[in-house]
């Protein structure tokens, strides 16, 4: 017997006829599909319900029916919508529960039900070949730029394999395993590391606004430079300068950083930023103190009217510079003296101390385990080679320079220090013309004598030496894989001094 719905009890016997058209009816069914008619009451009242006064009608009694039984071979009869639906609620609402048993935990996620992909390893992508780029040594330079490239990103290395995933099926699969790698055959060449220059002890004497050629068209105005120090060393004619001015020249090689307008231009304001550079930018002397190196800045007459001696001679901030000429007894300039063009640098008490004049050049090389490592030696505007007189009446010019030269040099080549592995750089830090070349002779240990290179070296190249001579990072334009570093066709002599 089928159970009563609560909800929809019975209205009369199953197939009593419809009042108004006799069509056939369900004993639960209220309205006639065919005609519209309502049989019996109906379920609610809204006027009554709003009134307060409405009761559900009592349900007939369910008469008692009594299903017949199938005759054999008489078919089954289909069952009632209702019952049909609640059976295919009820399977649905099974399947539901089941699958909540039986299937993942509740704290299981979509990553880690879903299987693994498959990788296929496949053969490494060749590597392009590099482009040809033509020798240096036959290259005609072109002035150095101020700007520094940028580093180049790093970049994934081509010779990684290839790899590559596809989804895996529903059932687990095998895992994949890659053949195990060959080991390189023994005899694999491998790419040699850059020679280490084998200097410990560099001097770096900076003249000014002239150039080798100029002496070699005349030689009689520097003797001692073009008849004594040339034979005994290299001479560079190509030497190249990296800017415009003795100051942003003197700047790149204690720094390697671009000069500013102010500092080509000379600096007669001695401006903060525009002029000396902020505490944040390293130079030369900084990474050599970190290393526990030593360096020294040589500048002739930086030193004159302090008492004690106190080579960090420099102008108020923000002041016009006293010393931007050269005056009675007094030829130091500013604007020679790098050093004191950095914060980083005159902010410190180690200034005083590691400026100092000339005439303390020779006596410190005497001692070769406490000679600086690193040393700018520059004169004053008496000697420098400018053409102008310091004073009048006074020597100017090549001629002037060369005598100084003499008297400095000749007792630095007899000196423990330049024996044991020294380098001498005599160069000008700038000429008159900035597209022209300056020139250089190299005196070493490391140096064959009476000797010419034709490659087109330049400060900033001098720089990079210097640093990886003393295994210090590379600064500013100095890291540009374009500036070529002083190699074997310097160094050719690769006995250690001692």
């Amino acid at each position: 017997m089928a159970a009563l719905d609560s909800h929809a009890p019975p209205l009369g016997p199953a197939g009593e006829p419809c009042t108004s058209c006799a069509a056939p009816l369900a004993a639960d069914q209220r309205y006639c599909l065919e005609c519209g008619a309502r049989r019996g009451p109906a379920r609610l009242d809204p006027l009554a319900m709003a009134r307060g006064t409405w009761t559900r009608p009592s349900a007939p009694p369910a008469p008692r029916v009594t299903a017949p039984r199938r005759a054999r071979g008489t078919p089954w009869a289909m069952p009632a919508p209702r019952a049909a639906g609640a059976a295919a609620l009820a399977v649905l609402a099974f399947g539901i529960v089941a699958g909540t048993v039986a299937g993942p935990r509740a704290d299981a996620t979509l990553a880690s039900a879903t299987p693994a992909p498959i990788v296929v390893v496949g053969p490494p992508t060749a590597a392009a070949p590099p482009p040809a780029t033509p020798s240096a040594a036959t290259t005609a330079p072109s002035p150095e730029p101020d700007v520094v490239p940028a580093p180049a990103a790093d970049l994934p290395s081509t010779d990684a394999p290839v790899v590559a995933t596809e989804s895996a099926p529903a059932a687990p699969a095998a895992p994949v395993t890659s053949p195990p790698t060959e080991p390189a055959p023994a005899d694999t060449p491998s790419t040699p590391a850059p020679a280490v220059p084998p200097v410990k002890h560099v001097w770096v004497v900076a003249l000014t606004e002239h150039s080798l050629d100029e002496v070699a068209a005349d030689t009689g105005q520097m003797p001692y430079l073009w008849n004594t120090l040339k034979p005994k060393g290299l001479t560079v004619p190509k030497w190249q300068a990296a800017s415009v001015g003795s100051l942003a020249n003197l700047v790149v090689l204690a720094s390697g950083q671009r000069p500013t307008d102010e500092q080509k231009s000379g600096c007669a304001t001695y401006a903060d930023t525009a002029c000396v550079l902020p505490p944040k930018v390293e130079t030369l002397p900084g990474q050599l103190t970190a290393a526990g190196r030593t360096w020294r800045g040589y500048v002739e007459g930086s030193d004159i009217g302090s008492d004690p001696p106190n080579g960090c001679r420099h102008p108020a901030l923000g002041q016009p510079d006293p010393w931007a000429l050269p005056r009675g007894g007094d030829a130091y300039l500013t604007q020679r003296n790098p050093f004191v063009y950095f914060h980083s640098i005159i902010d410190t008490p180690d200034c005083g101390a590691n400026i100092a004049t000339v005439s303390r050049l020779v006596p410190d090389a005497q001692d070769a385990d406490s000679a600086p490592n690193y040393s700018l030696v520059v004169p004053d505007a008496c000697h420098d080679g400018r053409d102008r007189p310091c004073a009048e009446g006074a020597p100017a010019g090549l001629s002037a320079a060369d005598e100084w030269l003499k008297a400095q040099i000749e007792p630095l080549l007899t000196s423990k220090a330049y024996a044991d592995d020294g380098l001498i750089v005599v160069t000008f830090d700038h000429g008159l013309d900035p597209l022209k070349q300056v020139g250089a002779v190299l005196l070493s240990p490391h140096i064959k004598a009476d000797t010419v290179d034709q490659t087109p070296y330049t400060h900033t190249g001098l720089l990079k030496t210097i640093e990886d001579a003393f295994s210090v990072d590379r600064l500013g334009k100095a890291r540009s894989d374009s500036v070529k570093t002083l190699g074997d066709d310097v160094f050719s002599i690769t006995t250690p001094s001692r």
